[in-house]
């Protein structure tokens, strides 16, 4: 995999900030307090849980969540984590977010959501290609990993597309809708990534 962000600070609004990424259509900054009623919308939207209903998180619970991101960034790069939101041209469109699972092992797992209107035009490949390369860059990672429910195809084909490699099926393990369903785990080994 080769670097497709840029991994400097670069002036932002007129202050440097520290992690901001940028691609040929994306701007992907790190989350502030301004950004939290964006991350509410985003995941009150029906289909963003579509896969994971029963994870569904209340608005105070994702206000909770926005503030542990903008908290722990400042623990980077030994463990914390953070939530980029994703821009194209100045509008925010989605996020991603990375968080430290285990310090000792040096596993970070991440995830996103993107606005249903920028689907399938290529935004989140574009973003992850150059998040995923500044994480092992610039963060203390080992081992990278992401979890999506096993029916969510899309979600399966971009963790394929972006190099992730499918390590399990973990059997009915979610719920969606009361439903038990499977989920895919898919990694990326530091040597792994240099190496690609």
């Amino acid at each position: 995999m080769s670097g497709e962000g840029s991994l400097r600070i670069i002036y932002f609004t007129g202050e440097i900030v520290e992690h901001l990424i940028k691609t040929d259509r994306l701007v992907l900054k790190p989350s502030c307090e301004a950004d939290i009623a964006f991350v509410q919308k985003l995941i009150a939207r029906p289909e963003t849980y579509f896969y994971d209903s029963d994870m569904r998180k209340s608005p105070d619970d994702v206000f909770k969540d926005c503030r542990w991101y903008i908290e722990n960034a400042k623990l980077l790069p030994d463990e914390g984590g953070i939530r980029w939101i994703v821009q194209l041209n100045a509008d925010s469109i989605g996020e991603v977010h990375v968080q430290c699972n285990w310090e000792k092992t040096l596993e970070w797992e991440f995830g996103y959501n993107f606005l249903k209107e920028f689907w399938g035009k290529g935004y989140a490949t574009e973003a992850l290609k150059a998040i995923i390369p500044y994480i092992f860059t610039c963060f203390k990672v080992n081992r990278l990993v992401a979890f999506t429910n096993a029916n969510n195809k899309e979600s399966v084909a971009l963790l394929k597309r972006i190099g992730m490699f499918e390590e399990a099926r973990l059997r009915e393990v979610r719920m969606s809708d009361g439903i038990y369903c499977d989920e895919m785990v898919y990694s990326l080994l530091k040597r792994e990534f240099t190496r690609g």
